[in-house]
């Protein structure tokens, strides 16, 4: 019987990788030993060519639906986080795909990195590369729906869940999709910047909302609010969870704190909208 923790790598259609990269085009893994709090972080860079890691349930447990995951890591790393998650959400019978979306270059050597990754990039860098970024979700929701059969599931029941600059991603997949091919069924955008123009589409889908009131990040507060009223005046449906703590990153380990129970909130949305 399969493991829920065992994943295979999907590559998606793109272009070449750029040239003097790593010549693994769908990442690297490093781990720094601390960074933000967190100890041993490990995470995917170099990335050139976007593809899914796809984590599915046990037979017995398998519910027909499917979770696009997208980490975190500000466009220039993909951390590990969206590997737990979707180990989680296998778990519950939710086969998950951790999206590999393409991410800035960084020095190939470890050590190189290391000593240089926070100043790397401009914020203009990783802005633009946000909008690279946003074309590989499109892609993989499209692509999920199209081999839905593959694993088992639904073409109707494919959501898109994403944390930090992974949430950006899946707030975009819910406001600027094209057809009925790469619209989400559901999407969960897990304190996302909000950095980019959005619209509530006439058929948006519903929204799961979360982040901490304390997040320092640029644009979480008020544009996450503002997400809300904007979904409710279109008589949209969304659920919004705003902790009094948490700060940003919440999801990348336990605080002893209300938000450590965000999936779980997040799990009771899920089934509650029959997916």
């Amino acid at each position: 019987m399969r493991s829920a923790s065992a994943a295979e790598l999907v590559p998606l259609a793109a272009d070449d990788p750029a040239p003097g990269l790593d010549p693994t085009p769908y990442g690297q893994h490093t781990v720094l030993p601390e960074v933000q709090g967190n100890h041993n972080l490990g995470m995917i860079r170099n990335v050139t060519r976007p593809a899914l890691a796809v984590h599915r349930p046990t037979g017995d447990r398998a519910t027909g639906t499917g979770v696009i995951v997208c980490p975190g890591g500000s466009f220039v790393t993909l951390t590990d986080t969206g590997t737990a998650i979707a180990e989680r959400l296998a778990a519950q019978g939710i086969t998950a795909f951790v999206l590999r979306y393409r991410v800035l270059p960084t020095p190939v050597a470890d050590e190189d990195f290391l000593g240089r990754w926070e100043t790397a990039h401009t914020m203009d860098d990783i802005r633009r590369q946000s909008h690279v970024a946003v074309e590989d979700a499109g892609r993989a929701v499209r692509f999920v729906r199209e081999h839905a059969g593959r694993w088992g599931i639904d073409p109707r029941r494919i959501g898109i869940l994403g944390t930090s600059a992974g949430g950006l991603l899946a707030l975009a997949a819910a406001t600027s999709y094209t057809g009925a091919d790469d619209r989400p069924d559901f999407a969960a955008p897990i304190y996302p910047p909000t950095w980019h123009e959005y619209r509530v589409p006439a058929d948006a889908p519903p929204l799961f909302l979360c982040f901490a009131a304390d997040d320092p990040g640029d644009g979480v507060l008020e544009g996450n609010l503002a997400l809300h009223r904007a979904w409710l005046a279109a008589d949209a449906p969304v659920e919004l969870h705003a902790y009094e703590r948490g700060g940003h990153g919440f999801a990348e380990r336990a605080m002893g704190l209300p938000c450590d129970t965000w999936m779980d909130r997040y799990l009771d949305w899920v089934r509650m909208h029959g997916f």
